[in-house]
């Protein structure tokens, strides 16, 4: 990466700390201190009170929930690979007749948070472009990531993912295990943390 392209990083970071600061700041205090899971990529804390992810090296790349309504699995290479096979099933048959909103990050390797090649990356609903979803990077069948996320609104979504709207995330190799969060979503539309007003309480 030359000094070009990591001064307009920096700035693309400093713009969104500004933005969601507040709101991660939040979660993070309502969460509490919880159980904590680290790799080299992400931090994982999941308690009683909620849950949410954060990359280490891009900590505005953050999710997270309040309250108990998530569930929260370790489980096996196989299971994780099934689960993103099961989303690129969702995304070949999705379009806007039956899907509100499909947005998919997966990285194959740490170097994915600076390089398209290690990255797939698709985007259907809000912000997408007039003459389509958004797709960027190469779907890799059959091979595990070091990550993935899920954020849903779909008809489809509930026989494939077990959730018509919501989160879903995935981290490989937290200790000697992987872990799998599902966040669902109640109420009429998937909510973004940068969508909340400040002064309302995250659900």
């Amino acid at each position: 990466m030359d000094w070009q392209e990591q001064t307009q990083l920096d700035l693309i970071r400093a713009e969104a700390r500004r933005k969601f600061q507040v709101l991660i700041d939040y979660v993070k205090e309502n969460v509490g201190e919880g159980t904590e899971y680290v790799n080299d990529l992400v931090r994982v804390v999941v308690s009683p009170r909620g849950c949410y992810y954060e990359f280490i090296d891009l900590p505005e790349e953050f999710s997270g929930a309040l309250g108990a309504g998530y569930t929260a699995d370790f489980v096996t290479t196989g299971a994780g690979v099934d689960v993103l096979e099961r989303v690129y099933e969702l995304i070949r048959s999705c379009d806007e007749t039956n899907t509100n909103e499909l947005s998919v990050l997966v990285l194959y390797d740490h170097a994915g948070l600076y390089s398209s090649d290690e990255t797939f990356v698709f985007h259907l609903g809000n912000g997408q472009d007039d003459w389509g979803p958004l797709s960027a990077g190469h779907f890799r069948p059959s091979t595990m990531p070091i990550f993935f996320k899920i954020k849903v609104d779909s008809k489809l979504a509930r026989s494939l993912l077990g959730m018509e709207k919501g989160i879903l995330f995935f981290v490989a190799n937290l200790t000697d295990q992987h872990m799998l969060v599902r966040i669902p979503h109640q109420g009429p539309e998937v909510t973004d943390l940068g969508k909340i007003p400040e002064n309302r309480t995250l659900h």
